[in-house]
């Protein structure tokens, strides 16, 4: 049961930026769930000073949201995206794991994008097109 639910709030959220699941996690990450969570979140991105700090927050957090909208354990949200994407990349002839890379980088540069619509006088440096930060 919980796996099939973490399958539909995978299914499609690569190929369409409004599928419900992606609107969902910018909400998650802008304070759709909680001022307390909008706070705690946008203090993490501006403190997120290269690409890679950055990437590892929008993991930790599109698995927690993943986590709750399943209501299930992190670890088994994690396993299961995991698993989705390794199953898609085999079904589609590609190598494990670039499925899920390309999710990432998404989700990266929507919530760099988001951040810099939000505080737009931060002295953060955004994420530039190629991935690198600007003050890395």
């Amino acid at each position: 049961m919980i796996k099939s639910t973490i399958d539909n709030l995978l299914d499609n959220i690569i190929e369409d930026e409004n599928d419900p699941t992606r609107r969902n996690f910018r909400g998650w990450i802008n304070g759709g769930y909680g001022e307390s969570m909008y706070h705690k979140h946008m203090k993490r991105i501006e403190n997120a000073t290269t690409f890679k700090k950055l990437r590892s927050f929008v993991i930790e957090q599109f698995t927690a949201f993943i986590a709750r909208e399943a209501g299930c354990s992190y670890g088994y949200a994690q396993k299961s995206i995991v698993n989705y994407y390794n199953s898609l990349d085999d079904r589609d002839g590609l190598n494990r794991g670039d499925s899920l890379a390309g999710l990432t980088y998404i989700l990266v540069e929507e919530i760099d994008q988001t951040f810099t619509e939000l505080h737009p006088d931060s002295l953060r440096a955004p994420v530039t097109e190629a991935g690198i930060n600007a003050i890395d």
